[in-house]
């Protein structure tokens, strides 16, 4: 494998990207070029249409859903140039909700809006073929987000036994082999030789940890749910940090409010492999589907944990994937403080 650019959009990606350039200029007649951003090989698009020029930071997307969305708008404000979203497909409300946003989309299919001071392309009648959805294997399906979430936690294991892997990801061995090929393929994975042996590194960590998030939100959270309760004592609320956390974990508001001492939850999330029953009455807890209080089953081994809250990937899954403004400035603070 040929490590010496790195390779920022994978191989799924970059045939997304190509067909959406293609699409967009047979219908513009725009000349578009694919840049690389400064110094840096982060990719970008440069867009001349009407005798004007605009270069464009690009994201890529398979399919672009309500869970991906805000992690995608947070992005878009991240960067200095115009953002571009592009995607295989994106749902009709999704898009009317980007341009409500002003942010700037493509679809494979040429379908478009694109808006800025020197720039703009407005196509919705383009009709979605099969470029939409294309299949994929098990790395971002329940086992596939098990496996990465343990190796991001713990990039050591890469080069320890398949076994060893399977069981910190709590799952079946034979699935080691493919998701490693998977993770490579994707471009998240390089190869280093060390004395003659093979030594695997992660490749695109942030990158790797946003698509986690994303996945995870849609693929495994929604599995792990228990259901939604409330606290029968309402002063619970305000003394939640002084309940005997032997059992649990939080997650959610509460893991942000732990790790970064900025955020005050109004949600409540409890990540358990303690029965529901039990919890229930230690926590004084009864079950109510507009509760606040939400508890989903542990699926991570608890060793090396700090007691009380969950791994902070975990934490900044939860709330970079949330609409709440708080809640994304508060992923981000643990992303810097503890997963960089």
């Amino acid at each position: 494998m040929n490590h010496e650019h790195c390779r920022i959009v994978n191989m799924k990606e970059q045939e997304t990207l190509q067909k959406a350039i293609e699409k967009l200029s047979q219908i513009t007649d725009a000349k578009i070029k694919n840049k690389t951003v400064g110094n840096s090989s982060e990719e970008s698009l440069e867009i001349e249409f009407k005798n004007h020029t605009e270069t464009f930071s690009i994201q890529i997307r398979n399919e672009l859903r309500a869970h991906n969305l805000p992690l995608s708008l947070k992005r878009d404000k991240k960067v200095s140039m115009p953002s571009l979203l592009i995607s295989q497909y994106i749902p009709m409300p999704i898009k009317q909700e980007l341009k409500k946003k002003n942010v700037n989309y493509l679809e494979v299919a040429g379908n478009c809006f694109i808006s800025t001071p020197k720039i703009f392309i407005y196509i919705n009648d383009q009709q979605v073929t099969e470029s939409r959805i294309s299949t994929e294997g098990k790395l971002w399906k329940p086992a596939g987000l098990k496996f990465t979430f343990a190796i991001l936690r713990f990039p050591d294991l890469l080069n320890k036994s398949y076994r060893m892997i399977a069981d910190e990801a709590g799952i079946a061995l034979g699935n080691i082999g493919g998701l490693l090929k998977e993770l490579t393929v994707e471009g998240f994975l390089k190869i280093g030789n060390t004395n003659e042996d093979k030594n695997y590194f992660i490749e695109n960590q942030n990158r790797l940890i946003e698509r986690w998030a994303e996945a995870y939100k849609s693929n495994l959270r929604p599995k792990q749910l228990v259901g939604n309760f409330r606290f029968l004592d309402k002063e619970t609320v305000k003394a939640w940090k002084a309940i005997p956390k032997e059992d649990f974990n939080w997650g959610g508001e509460n893991a942000g409010a732990l790790l970064t001492k900025f955020l005050q939850p109004e949600k409540f999330t409890i990540y358990t492999l303690e029965n529901r029953a039990k919890l229930m009455k230690s926590l004084k807890l009864v079950p109510d589907i507009d509760g606040n209080v939400e508890i989903l089953t542990q699926f991570w081994k608890s060793e090396g944990i700090d007691i009380g809250v969950v791994p902070p990937l975990l934490a900044y899954a939860d709330l970079i994937t949330s609409f709440d403004s708080r809640n994304q400035e508060t992923a981000d603070r643990i992303k810097t403080q503890h997963l960089e």
